[in-house]
């Protein structure tokens, strides 16, 4: 950036003192980092990134607009007369260059971060979902339970199940890549239906397999490919440490 300086001619810059050169050097990268790190993102944020950037370059334009009219830091040389110094036709054409490469460079290199960021994610939930199948495959194998919900009969594998909740008489079970399945019966009389050793409830209002808990502290516990976070009630904490 510095050098783009002296692709002007070095009448322009010879009456401008060195300090104040390297004062606008400073402005530029500051400008620089400014649109590369700040404007380009905001830009993929829709309309409110495009009044946020507007806002943001006429600030900047201000600014320099006011570095140019200062006398002290700016001197004018007086063959020039009243008319704009070359110098300070630089600044504003070197301001220009810097705004007009950043910004770009800084959308771009936020939508590729985005993109990658997304396909961590996805990668993340394939390696999560395949925990799950090899799991799901050591534990329960081809076990599977029948369900009464809306007058007839389901079939629900025991390995797509990812837990259980109550709802008063009622109970709901969250499954795998499939609908929720309702059937009314409380979770007190449903976990007698469930294979045994390989479902613990953990709360009044859920039951989950033992084989998907990841990870759990004193109050919650985490399940493998499940996003929520489920809480333990302190009357069935001892359910979950004898269970593990």
């Amino acid at each position: 950036m510095p050098m783009m300086m002296f692709l002007f001619p070095i009448g322009d810059w010879v009456q401008w003192h060195s300090g104040y050169v390297l004062l606008y050097i400073a402005w530029l990268y500051l400008v620089f980092f400014l649109g590369r790190k700040g404007l380009g993102p905001v830009l993929l944020d829709g309309p409110k990134g495009y009044l946020t950037v507007l806002g943001a370059l006429f600030l900047i334009a201000a600014a320099t607009f006011l570095m140019s009219l200062t006398p002290v830091d700016f001197p004018r040389n007086p063959e020039y007369g009243t008319g704009t110094a070359p110098h300070i036709r630089a600044m504003w054409i070197l301001l220009i260059a810097v705004v007009s490469y950043s910004i770009p460079v800084g959308m771009l290199s936020a939508y590729a971060s985005r993109l990658t960021a997304v396909k961590d994610a996805d990668d993340a939930v394939q390696e999560s979902e395949e925990a799950v199948r090899t799991r799901a495959e050591e534990v329960v194998k081809d076990d599977d339970i029948l369900v009464k919900s809306e007058y007839k009969t389901v079939h629900i594998p025991v390995s797509t199940i990812q837990y259980i909740e109550g709802r008063n008489n009622y109970a709901c079970f969250h499954l795998d890549h499939r609908e929720d399945v309702v059937t009314q019966k409380p979770l007190k009389a449903l976990l007698e239906d469930l294979p045994e050793g390989k479902f613990v409830r953990i709360h009044r209002s859920y039951i989950v397999p033992l084989w998907r808990i990841e990870k759990r502290t004193a109050v919650s516990v985490k399940l493998l490919g499940v996003s929520k976070v489920l809480p333990i009630g302190r009357s069935h904490k001892n359910n979950i440490d004898g269970g593990e």
